[in-house]
């Protein structure tokens, strides 16, 4: 609560903000009334690998403007990482400000205690139906299928409570091929008026639900929004159910974030004549980046034969993945010609892109397995939380943050080296001070080499109010809006 007001909490990628996440704000106003919201938001780079379409002070900006209070941004550690350390870091940045009471998302379902049904199986360790799920997960892999379809057909199992009939639901859809390909084209579909929903969402499925036929209950999917609201409440059973739960069901009437993404980067004029677009980021754009660094990893590994690759230090990167990559690495190709060389049943084109998404910006195994372990439980809150920007409504807000709160980088810089500086250790509060920092610096220095090599291809645009963003973390000023 702030000055009696409920805070509602949302995690996000705005890429871009569009209508869908319009209507979720004016949605959670009606529920809620006089409320502030706040979105912990991906920064330059989402959870698919690839860079944002827009920089995430435009895309702060047009938050604020829709609605949104507060935008703080997730660690790029965690904003380009699974579903599940997406949610969880989201989770813990919103937890880290001190006042946030809901964590609210947008659903399919709109039903909030069934998905909490789900969270509840998959983090009950000790129980028959969790050990069941688990086994279900192991045959289903073997059976052929991937683990986010694996996970999904196994959770329809235990929930169903007839094995047998929903065995036989797994067969169908394994004979049946991949119910989420879109016949069309071939891809993923993707679905619309998503609150900034990441990739591995969209391609997991496996909810039961009930069918009101007199046939009986049939399984359906899981949808994507549903599938990362249960990665939402295992963040926040986990961190010691920090907030309340609630979701509102999608609104499908709006345009998804794909397709506005498609729009923008293929622009079109009303009579059907390629037209004059304003600056983005695509993934191809940071191609000779990945392939300078690929090369510097290559020739690491060929002067240290008898050590494990270099590759594999880094976050998603498999020996399959690593092992592809290095017979490639002779070839001039795209960002997404080395993903679709690679992609396969086993490695879907997501988890490949953020494998490179990760070589090319040095997001390391080592240094996410520390972080996780630090900032993923219930006791210690962020070292620091970044805030893009706020309305001027709730700029006071900023005083009864928990943490310490950024809204300068340069300033910030000064301080992690002010604690550097310090060449001895003499009372454990001052320890504590010098862990905390090591931390900080590491989440700090990887956001400020992710944003150099985002402004390396993208040019900021202006809006009515003039330019935004200034391409440089270390000048741009801190947006407040009306």
């Amino acid at each position: 609560m702030y000055n009696g007001k409920n805070v509602i909490g949302i995690v996000t990628e705005f890429n871009p903000f569009h209508e869908g996440h319009k209507y979720l704000i004016d949605s959670i106003r009606l529920r809620y009334g006089d409320c502030y919201v706040v979105a912990a938001m991906s920064g330059d780079f989402v959870q698919r690998g690839e860079p944002a379409i827009y920089d995430k002070y435009e895309r702060t900006w047009a938050a604020l403007q829709g609605g949104v209070d507060m935008v703080v941004q997730i660690p790029e550690m965690f904003s380009t990482s699974s579903a599940e350390d997406f949610a969880a870091g989201g989770v813990a940045t919103l937890r880290s400000l001190g006042f946030v009471d809901i964590l609210l998302f947008g659903s399919e379902s709109g039903d909030p205690d069934h998905l909490m049904k789900i969270a509840d199986l998959e983090l009950d360790s000790g129980s028959k139906e969790n050990a069941k799920l688990n086994a279900a997960i192991r045959d289903n892999v073997e059976a052929g299928m991937s683990y986010a379809k694996a996970r999904a057909e196994a959770i329809s199992l235990v929930l169903s409570g007839d094995d047998e009939k929903a065995f036989e639901n797994i067969l169908d859809s394994v004979s049946g091929g991949n119910p989420d390909e879109d016949l069309n084209n071939g891809k993923k579909s993707e679905n619309i008026g998503e609150p900034g929903l990441p990739a591995d969402a969209r391609e997991g499925t496996g909810l039961l639900k009930k069918d009101d036929s007199s046939s009986g209950t049939m399984a359906s999917r899981l949808l994507p929004n549903d599938i990362l609201g249960v990665e939402y409440i295992k963040a926040v059973k986990r961190q010691g159910d920090c907030f309340r739960i609630d979701c509102i069901r999608r609104n499908q009437k709006f345009e998804s974030a794909h397709a506005i993404r498609d729009a923008i980067k293929n622009p079109r004029s009303e009579d059907g004549d390629v037209s004059i677009n304003r600056s983005y980021a695509d993934v191809d754009m940071l191609s000779d980046m990945l392939s300078y660094r690929m090369l510097q990893l290559y020739y690491l590994d060929r002067m240290s034969p008898e050590q494990p690759s270099a590759f594999m230090d880094y976050l998603d990167v498999s020996r399959e993945i690593a092992d592809a990559l290095k017979k490639q690495i002779h070839d001039r190709m795209t960002f997404t010609e080395r993903i679709e060389a690679i992609k396969s049943k086993n490695y879907t084109y997501t988890r490949i892109s953020r494998a490179l998404l990760h070589i090319l910006l040095g997001i390391s195994k080592k240094d996410v397995r520390v972080l996780r372990g630090r900032f993923f439980g219930e006791a210690d809150m962020m070292p620091y939380v970044r805030i893009l920007g706020i309305r001027k409504r709730a700029r006071d807000m900023l005083g009864s943050v928990k943490t310490t709160v950024v809204t300068s980088a340069s300033k910030y810089e000064k301080q992690l080296f002010s604690v550097r500086r310090k060449e001895t250790i003499e009372t454990p509060e001052e320890l504590i001070l010098s862990i905390n920092a090591s931390h900080a610096e590491t989440l700090f220095n990887q956001d400020m080499y992710s944003a150099d090599v985002y402004n390396k291809v993208y040019s900021p645009g202006e809006c009515d109010d003039g330019l935004i963003s200034y391409g440089n973390e270390f000048t741009q000023k801190f947006l407040i809006a009306d």
